[in-house]
């Protein structure tokens, strides 16, 4: 088991991950970002160099919607990674779902959730840094996501982190 620390100002977030990825460094970071155009907010990028994606033994979260109907509760199975050591990283999944157009533009898929549904961060925009799940079970490969099926989960990712909670034991 491997055990990483995700820190911020404000205190420090335990994170203990049952598998993770080799690090990742500032340069492979601010490569992703120039290629795509896009900036990753800073708590996130440290939770990057920190623990580069895996399973977290902590990965349990409700969506917390006030606009929306319901409520899904869920985990983050996979935080992808920035490595080329899986499919299932970053950039792959960034190609896959942002440039082709099943999430809206300014998202970005951080992890799989239950059913290969998604866990992303909104890069730009009011509300910029906020994380969604993006309900797969009724996406139609011809059109966009629909906005009934993105619920809000949290404000910022260090909340994200802070709420998650480990599954019942079977």
């Amino acid at each position: 088991m491997s055990e990483n620390l995700f820190i911020k100002s404000e205190g420090e977030i335990n994170m203990n991950f049952e598998y993770t990825f080799p690090p990742t460094d500032q340069r492979e970071i601010k490569n992703l970002e120039e290629k795509y155009n896009i900036k990753l907010p800073d708590e996130y990028r440290q939770f990057l160099l920190l623990n580069n994606g895996g399973k977290a033994e902590k990965r349990r979260f409700v969506t917390n919607d006030a606009g929306k109907e319901g409520t899904v509760e869920s985990s983050i199975v996979l935080f992808f990674p920035l490595t080329t050591e899986t499919n299932l990283n970053l950039e792959e999944m960034f190609n896959k779902y942002n440039l082709g157009k099943v999430v809206p533009s300014h998202f970005f898929p951080i992890g799989y959730s239950i059913g290969e549904s998604l866990v992303c961060l909104l890069l730009e925009g009011e509300g910029k840094g906020n994380l969604y799940y993006c309900d797969m079970d009724y996406f139609e490969q011809d059109n966009e996501l629909l906005d009934e099926d993105i619920k809000f989960i949290a404000k910022d990712f260090t909340t994200f982190i802070k709420e998650l909670k480990a599954p019942p034991k079977s």
